[in-house]
């Protein structure tokens, strides 16, 4: 058969200022300082003997070249104490002795009393200098004490070294702490209060293994009771969530609390970024909860957006008009071209889409629902693979511009419409240059 070619030459520099902007990035010259929270411990049991309980906490950031970057680590632990006279409560890290601290207690016979401590390791022992995830194990030791509603978290404040925008290259996984309300109540509650809520990730998760590090909710009220009661907290009214938390008899004055909840079954667990809502149960027995609020805090990791260590955007797409071939019964797709330029470091892509309809749908000769590169027609590199995750080039241009074969018969063959897609690759990580394609060439023939 004679090829009649045609070539499609087509300008794209008005695309290639909308697909890489050029960035203004703002370059910190000094460190930055950030806090993040992690659930660390809590007992819904009375704990008058010694418990040990294991924790992480997670750095994303770089503290390379960052002298002493840990400038904070401390713990602060909450819950509501009896006793029969003096008593004490003494905390370890790893069951070192240098890490020791013991925390005196008056009697509390008469009523019991709800207590805030900052528990800080002069020792220094969690001291990471990398980024990564760190775990020790925190030994909590009462003397003549009994502690109801235990719970605590940890607060790490570090030093790290930023780069040359805001957040940081997607390589460079970070932490972030989000506080969101979860419940209220102005009226007293002593039967089950079923309160909707929801929080929200915006940050891209994808790639990211386990991204949330910690949720954990803080409850806060006042309680009274007629003798011992409890609280019990479920997510969604799953049982594997529950945790029951004992309270000792607050008849003779009603008692403030704060206690953490974190469900051990980690329900709450999205992967990727959006608005998430679940239903926190709250059950109490032979108890009132007066002023009733909880607050859920959440740690994650995440990607930051591509911003450039240097002018440019890391990547960008450029996806051409639709182009008819004007042939009914559509066209064989011999090969296609790009040229332009490519400096070193820097990639260019190129994927081939082909229909019998103009909106892109596979199910032709109706065409509906059709939708180029989702719904319909797929935007595809060359064989064999022939799918969406190979490309013509993906790399530097040779100096001589080459046609690449486009094959992939069954995809392409006999379809009369046809649309490309660029991907332009900056030069990771600096960013500092960008491709730039002045056509792209595809052959056919009737």
């Amino acid at each position: 058969m004679k090829k009649y070619p045609l070539l499609l030459f087509f300008s794209i520099a008005l695309f290639i200022i909308s697909a890489l902007l050029f960035i203004n990035s703002e370059v910190f010259a000094v460190d930055q300082i950030k806090s993040v929270e992690f659930y660390a411990v809590d007992s819904n049991t009375p704990v008058n003997s010694q418990i040990n309980q294991q924790f992480s906490i997670y750095i994303g950031d770089n503290l390379s070249g960052v002298t002493n970057p840990i400038k904070s680590v401390y713990f602060i632990v909450s819950g509501v104490a009896t006793s029969s006279g003096a008593g004490s409560l003494e905390f370890k890290i790893d069951s070192d002795s240098a890490t020791s601290k013991v925390f005196s207690f008056p009697d509390v016979a008469s009523a019991p009393t709800p207590f805030e401590l900052v528990y800080k390791d002069n020792s220094n022992k969690i001291n990471p200098s990398s980024a990564g995830s760190y775990s020790y194990t925190l030994n909590i030791i009462p003397t003549n004490i009994t502690i109801y509603g235990l719970g605590v978290k940890a607060i790490t404040t570090y030093r790290y070294a930023p780069i040359s925008c805001p957040d940081g290259q997607p390589a460079n996984e970070k932490i972030k702490t989000n506080e969101f309300f979860a419940v209220d109540s102005d009226i007293p509650i002593s039967s089950t209060l079923n309160s909707p809520f929801s929080f929200y990730i915006g940050d891209n998760l994808s790639g990211v293994t386990n991204p949330i590090k910690s949720v954990y909710f803080i409850v806060s009220g006042v309680a009274t009771s007629s003798g011992a009661g409890s609280l019990e907290f479920k997510i969604d009214s799953d049982s594997a969530t529950s945790k029951v938390f004992s309270f000792p008899d607050v008849a003779s004055a009603p008692t403030p609390f704060e206690l953490v909840y974190k469900d051990n079954s980690n329900k709450i667990n999205p992967s990727s970024a959006g608005s998430y809502s679940y239903t926190l149960n709250i059950t109490p027995t032979n108890i009132t909860i007066s002023g009733l609020g909880v607050k859920v805090i959440e740690t994650h990791r995440y990607r930051p957006p591509s911003c450039g260590g240097g002018t440019y955007w890391a990547t960008g797409d450029i996806i051409s008009p639709i182009f008819d071939t004007g042939a009914t019964n559509g066209v064989g797709y011999n090969w296609l071209m790009a040229t332009g330029t490519t400096p070193i470091g820097t990639k260019i892509k190129v994927q081939l889409a082909t229909s019998n309809c103009s909106n892109g749908a596979t199910n032709s000769p109706d065409c509906t629902n059709g939708s180029w590169g989702q719904t319909g027609s797929d935007y595809i590199g060359p064989a064999p693979d022939c799918n969406n995750s190979v490309y013509y080039y993906n790399s530097v241009l040779p100096s001589s511009p080459t046609p690449q074969e486009i094959k992939c018969y069954n995809n392409h063959n006999n379809k009369r419409y046809f649309r490309y897609k660029t991907t332009l690759e900056s030069n990771p990580p600096s960013y500092d240059f960008t491709p730039q394609i002045d056509d792209i060439i595809i052959n056919w023939s009737p």
